[in-house]
């Protein structure tokens, strides 16, 4: 097994046992952003940043190691991800409401 094919084969089980989390958040003007966590290191960020914004039809960053998507993306993200290669049962969705601010007068 040359050290390439070990390389993928750890990559995999990463992928399979990373504890992703995904929460929702309110950004500027009270709009919401889906915030994704807990990638294993070495994962091309990056890749799945473009990957999501492209399966999502939105925009997004990673920043300091969390993926940012423009707009409340948790009832397709699990789906979105496994399609990706992470297991869809280590993917933890919260469903907490997005907090309301009101108008400044």
């Amino acid at each position: 097994m040359g050290n390439e094919e070990f390389e993928e084969i750890l990559s995999a089980l990463d992928r399979e046992t990373a504890r992703i989390r995904v929460r929702a958040e309110p950004r500027r003007y009270n709009k919401p952003a889906t915030v994704i966590s807990g990638f294993p290191p070495g994962v091309d960020l990056e890749e799945i940043t473009r990957s999501l914004k492209n399966r999502l039809a939105t925009g997004g960053s990673v920043v300091e190691g969390e993926v940012y998507l423009q707009g409340d993306h948790r009832a397709r993200i699990r789906d979105e991800l496994s399609r990706l290669g992470f297991d869809a049962e280590t993917v933890e969705v919260s469903n907490a409401q997005l907090p309301k601010r009101g108008r400044r007068g």
